[in-house]
């Protein structure tokens, strides 16, 4: 049984990266240059959507980190540390990415000015810190409390993120999309949440197995 879910998860996967590229070949070959932007305002297809995903991988666990605390079950740890571990990928892409349209747009690859890149920056470093914290405790029960305790607390750098460029002056640039592109934004967000998806049931699979072997029992089932 377990062999037929891991062969679902993988085609899960493939269609996920398939369909993403589709969709971005689409998206680059016929969709019409933005009217301030012109085509360079594409580049929010592969750099929003992540970020996105990213919020929704901290949620998940945030919410795994408080159901670990109220009930103790190690499965929701390993939720938790799985979607950090993917969030932190996905912001970090999302990163990369927007240093390279920072780059493009305002000739350097960061610009201290723009708060909505530092509080990302600040929102990775909180979540590498997670897995770097997580990484020094050897005592399995400390290193579920303790991790649970700071992905709670390091949530709060999601609504930092978000609410940062209406706090601060920005110059983050806000691109007029037609219900079409808007459409196609959504369209890749969803695909990155299917890549997501699929991606955080195979690696909590591989830490539960890997815990259970250290354990020597099913503790998970």
């Amino acid at each position: 049984m377990f062999k037929e879910v891991g062969k679902v998860r993988n085609k899960l996967l493939v269609f996920g990266l398939l369909t993403n590229i589709v969709v971005h070949f689409y998206i680059f070959s016929y969709l019409p240059p933005e009217q301030t932007l012109g085509e360079l305002y594409k580049i929010i297809y592969v750099h929003v959507p992540p970020a996105w995903v990213s919020y929704v991988a901290f949620t998940i666990s945030l919410i795994a980190s408080i159901l670990y605390i109220l009930r103790g079950d190690g499965k929701y740890d390993l939720i938790s540390f799985s979607s950090v571990s993917l969030g932190v990928v996905f912001s970090g892409l999302a990163i990369v990415i927007g240093m390279i349209f920072s780059n493009k747009a305002w000739g350097t690859y960061w610009e201290w000015r723009e708060p909505r890149l530092t509080a990302t920056l600040i929102l990775f470093l909180a979540y590498l810190g997670y897995l770097v914290l997580r990484a020094s405790i050897e005592d399995l029960d400390k290193k579920r409390s303790v991790s649970s305790v700071y992905s709670i607390m390091a949530f709060v750098t999601i609504p930092l993120s978000y609410v940062s460029t209406k706090i601060f002056r920005s110059i983050h640039p806000l691109p007029e999309l037609s219900p079409e592109m808007r459409l196609f934004l959504y369209i890749s967000f969803l695909v990155n949440l299917v890549i997501f998806s699929s991606l955080l049931s195979n690696l909590y699979t591989k830490f539960k197995i890997r815990e259970e072997t250290l354990l020597g029992g099913d503790e998970y089932d």
